[in-house]
């Protein structure tokens, strides 16, 4: 007796000490991210009742992902933090898989004791129906037949056949059910015995304590499998109102962790994670090639004017009240502080977050090229863009509630003036005619003259004044043996680089203008040369 009593005292202990050899587990919850364009830090928090002595504070169902230079505890209280210590857990799952397993298996058997109820009651009511087939109303030898019983009799088999037939459809249908909702219980069932275990990682946190006590602990960390990109939504309300410009941050991120509802902030810096001192290179400079900064837009009616390929999909038009966000500027960054929490998932799907909204006072203009196309379309133009604290992103470009076609706005241009078009108006008239009594081809020697004359109308049919930028050309000579004289231009000078003769019309309701466009083009005449 007595050494049953000491073996078990030893299993006791035993136990004891491979529960202290684990350490002390503790459930912590993602409280906090900051996320920038490339990593996130990751901030957890739990309230942790530490032991007199010192204990192993294991931070367990960690991304598998962080940096381990990078980890932070902060705690307050009259304990000591003795290390910090970071390793992976390969088995971390196998506890959930098990449980989710066993959970799973549990529904699946509930569901086949209700097909096999079901089946039982087809058994009976197909027994009830074989007896009353066996038990058909028969008149006996040497008696008379009685009708009344004989309708009695067969009006019972009728009525309780019926009941027994619609009784065994129903049953039918219903193992028919349940077996469809099995299936997808044992696929289920299926693919998590197939699924791999999921890695995580723990932060081992050594404390060492004189008394119990209780405290909050907040673990810190640097991941790299999370970012954020910017888009625009860009709405024009009309053409006296001001531009409004939605900043929107889409957040993704596969650090192997759900974030729920956490206090979010969106950085244009990166993570600083490691704390070494930083050394400065080189600052080396060089010519950067310009890009045009215009925010050129798909049109519907004429996407060659435009100059652009929508790429996919539609800006949303819903009307959203704005996220609450305090914005902080850094010497090198901003920082945007979401009031509101958010929930972004462990898939790489984008979370939508509103950030910011402007209004920017702009410069309404119309434009056309009949040359190309007779359509006019509505401009507008935005200066000092870079006070607003933008990055290079695709944009939704909307105007009066209408979607309008996807743009992009890119920040590395060295201009600080934004051109961006709103669609073509049907309010102004367009018309570019040839005038045949100004065109003529003369053969003079050995050389051969064409002129080309164009009359240019234009007519606003729109209740408000208007200011209307048309745009033509001459051709310009690439040969020495070919000359271009430009004979008239309504009073404007063609570029002499480009050709190009642009005029800006001041249109009143209701008002039209109309200019001329002639040039006269001279070449050898044994030569070959297309005159438009």
């Amino acid at each position: 007796m007595f050494k049953k009593l000491v073996m078990a005292a030893a299993v006791f202990f035993i136990a004891i000490a491979a529960k202290a050899d684990e350490g002390q587990k503790v459930t912590s919850k993602v409280q906090k991210v900051v996320v920038f364009l490339k990593g996130a830090q990751v901030t957890r928090t739990a309230m942790v009742n530490v032991s007199a002595g010192t204990t192993d504070l294991v931070f367990d169902n960690i991304s598998q992902n962080i940096d381990p230079q990078s980890i932070q505890v902060h705690a307050n209280g009259e304990f000591t933090i003795l290390s910090v210590k970071h390793e992976m857990n390969y088995l971390s799952n196998g506890d959930a898989k098990s449980k989710q397993l066993q959970e799973l298996r549990t529904q699946a058997k509930l569901i086949r004791d209700r097909i096999d109820m079901q089946n039982n009651m087809l058994s009976i009511y197909q027994s009830e129906e074989t007896v009353i087939a066996k038990n058909q109303f028969v008149k006996a030898e040497n008696t008379t037949l009685d009708v009344l019983k004989l309708k009695q009799a067969l009006d019972f088999q009728t009525e309780r056949l019926t009941s027994l037939k619609q009784k065994e459809q129903a049953a039918n249908n219903q193992v028919n059910a349940l077996n469809t909702e099995l299936q997808k219980y044992d696929s289920q069932i299926a693919e998590v015995n197939n699924s791999q275990n999921t890695v995580t990682s723990n932060i081992i946190v050594t404390v060492s304590s004189k008394a119990v006590l209780q405290s909050t602990f907040a673990v810190t960390y640097v991941i790299g499998n999370a970012s954020w990109y910017p888009s625009y939504d860009i709405r024009a309300k009309n053409v006296n109102s001001p531009l409004t410009i939605v900043y929107k941050a889409n957040v993704l991120q596969r650090s192997g962790e759900d974030w729920k509802n956490v206090k979010l902030t969106l950085s244009t810096g990166s993570p600083t994670g490691n704390g070494i001192k930083p050394e400065l290179n080189p600052y080396y400079l060089n010519i950067f090639k310009r890009e045009n900064n215009d925010l050129k837009t798909a049109s519907y009616s004429n996407a060659s004017l435009a100059e652009v390929v929508v790429t996919e999909g539609y800006g949303t038009r819903r009307e959203t009240m704005p996220v609450a966000v305090n914005m902080v500027e850094a010497q090198t960054s901003v920082e945007f502080n979401i009031d509101n929490p958010y929930s972004v998932t462990d898939d790489g799907k984008p979370c939508q977050v509103e950030i910011n909204q402007v209004n920017i006072n702009a410069t309404y203009q119309y434009y056309t090229a009949p040359k190309i196309s007779t359509d006019v379309f509505l401009t507008a133009q935005v200066t000092d863009l870079n006070k607003y604290n933008l990055l290079s992103g695709d944009a939704n470009v909307f105007f009066e509630g209408t979607y309008i076609g996807k743009s992009r706005i890119d920040m590395r241009a060295m201009s600080d003036t934004l051109n961006l078009s709103l669609g073509n108006d049907k309010g102004i008239l367009v018309k570019r005619t040839l005038e045949k009594n100004l065109t003529q081809n003369q053969i003079l020697g050995s050389n051969k003259k064409e002129t080309k004359s164009w009359l240019i109308e234009v007519k606003n049919r729109k209740n408000q004044k208007i200011n209307l930028l048309v745009e033509d050309q001459v051709p310009i000579s690439q040969n020495s043996a070919i000359e271009v004289e430009v004979q008239e231009s309504g009073g404007v000078k063609p570029d002499a680089l480009t050709g190009k003769v642009s005029w800006n019309f001041l249109l009143n309701s209701q008002e039209d203008k109309k200019t001329q466009l002639r040039y006269m083009v001279k070449y050898p005449k044994s030569q070959s040369v297309i005159v438009q």
